[in-house]
């Protein structure tokens, strides 16, 4: 399962079919169901929210070192994570000054992150030269990537 939904667009095309059904399910009867109407406008923001993640893309582990050498920023996530999403829009003037790791496409991205984290695939995991932190707190993510952005 964690292979089929490696792919940071299948989420987002997921939800937007999801929509489409319900909203053509709504104009079906003889009356339009305002209820279906709006959960179909729900899962549509929903969609755009989670497109952000094929903005970031993938990197492969195997250039981790090479940035973090350089001083750059690396954060590992994996698709349909709810904190990386909000990191990712938090970062999404930045996204090209961070260089992502998707742990659902790379098994020695999810070893690393495990090694990182005590055995757990905990994402998002930023990692710096100096750092390392699970970056569920979006601003000191941002203040590092804004900190170190000249130097990579």
């Amino acid at each position: 399962m964690r292979r089929l939904f490696a792919n940071a667009w299948l989420l987002t095309v997921l939800v937007i079919v999801l929509a489409a059904v319900v909203l053509a399910r709504a104009f079906a009867g003889p009356t339009v169901d305002a209820v279906a109407v709006l959960f179909s406008v729900a899962l549509l923001i929903f969609a755009g929210f989670t497109g952000i993640s094929m903005l970031a893309g993938s990197q492969p582990d195997a250039g981790v070192d090479a940035h973090l050498e350089s001083g750059g920023v690396v954060v590992f996530w994996r698709p349909g994570c709810t904190f990386c999403l909000r990191l990712m829009w938090t970062l999404r003037t930045r996204l090209d000054d961070v260089y992502w790791v998707n742990i659902w496409k790379d098994d020695d991205a999810a070893a690393r992150v495990r090694a990182l984290n005590k055995g757990n695939e905990t994402v998002p995991t930023l990692l710096t030269d100096s750092e390392t932190f699970v970056a569920t707190d979006r601003q000191r993510a941002l203040a590092v990537v804004q900190e170190r952005a000249g130097r990579s």
